[in-house]
């Protein structure tokens, strides 16, 4: 497994990458830039909407809207537009952001927060229910990021980056309460930071390592089972995309880096994929749910 560049872009912070089945192109944000792109592989065109503030994460809703975390709540945007209507504000200080989010098995969507500065304990995973009923789902959180399920949706899987690990916890579906919290995966130091992740058919995990310059694949027991070389140092988050779902779409960063580490990583804030011999699933839509995958 090799990456390939799929689009080159410079994205600050490219992240959330999800990809829609219906149009079949691939959706992503520039949290810091406020953007949010949608790429058609088969004819290379970009369209790019700016929504005028930091966003965190999007998720699907219908032909017209996204449901999306932005910088301090819930809201739909306008997929034409990028008018934002707030579903809820959460967030009241300028010293927090939502970051990655996404959709439950059962159509809520789900996203974290964390500080500009982060911080041990000073973000939460919120839940954010169709009819815009928001719940704090876990607190005590550092920096909130990568998230996915299992096929059945009883089990959640969650990054809080600062502590370097993957959170395994039961999932109550009927009420997207959280309990029995375990360490499913412990990253070492040198590893890099754990971002974003995404889930395959078969249960085994990727994800990005932030200044790691790597993806890695564990598998449903918890085991290290892969690991591929990524031609910049801070891979940001990944979705499986095409039509058979075996094409792993990786985002990347630009952030910080510095000149000499950019002329060193000229591609740094493109978009990569990677043909994988597992399929992914496709995201739930807000407000639906898993559509039979």
């Amino acid at each position: 497994m090799k990456p390939e560049l799929a689009f080159k872009y410079e994205s600050d912070v490219g992240e959330g990458p999800i990809w829609d089945p219906v149009s079949q192109e691939l959706i992503w944000i520039d949290v810091t830039r406020g953007l949010i792109h949608r790429f058609n592989p088969k004819g290379g065109e970009i369209t790019t909407l700016p929504i005028g503030q930091h966003i965190g994460a999007v998720g699907l809703f219908s032909k017209t809207h996204y449901i999306a975390a932005v910088r301090d709540g819930f809201a739909k945007i306008n997929s034409n537009t990028g008018e934002v209507e707030y579903l809820h504000h959460v967030l009241h200080s300028p010293e927090i952001r939502f970051n990655d989010g996404k959709c439950d098995p059962r159509g809520r969507f789900v996203a974290g927060t964390m500080r500009y500065e982060p911080e041990i304990g000073t973000a939460a995973l919120y839940s954010c229910a169709p009819d815009g009923i928001v719940t704090e789902i876990l607190s005590g959180v550092g920096l909130s990021n990568g998230l996915c399920w299992n096929k059945t949706g009883d089990t959640f899987f969650y990054i809080d980056t600062l502590t370097r690990s993957i959170a395994r916890f039961d999932y109550d579906l009927d009420s997207g309460k959280l309990s029995n919290k375990s360490i499913f995966f412990q990253f070492d130091e040198n590893d890099g930071s754990p971002d974003g992740m995404a889930i395959d058919s078969e249960e085994s995990i990727w994800v990005a390592l932030w200044g790691g310059s790597k993806i890695v694949k564990i598998d449903r027991n918890g085991s290290q089972v892969a690991h591929i070389d990524m031609p910049v140092s801070q891979p940001t988050s990944l979705t499986f995309g095409g039509e058979d779902l075996k094409t792993l779409y990786v985002t990347s960063a630009r952030f910080q880096l510095k000149a000499e580490q950019l002329a060193r990583e000229p591609l740094a804030g493109s978009i990569f994929s990677i043909q994988v011999e597992i399929p992914g699933r496709v995201e739930p839509v807000f407000g639906v749910g898993r559509l039979g995958n």
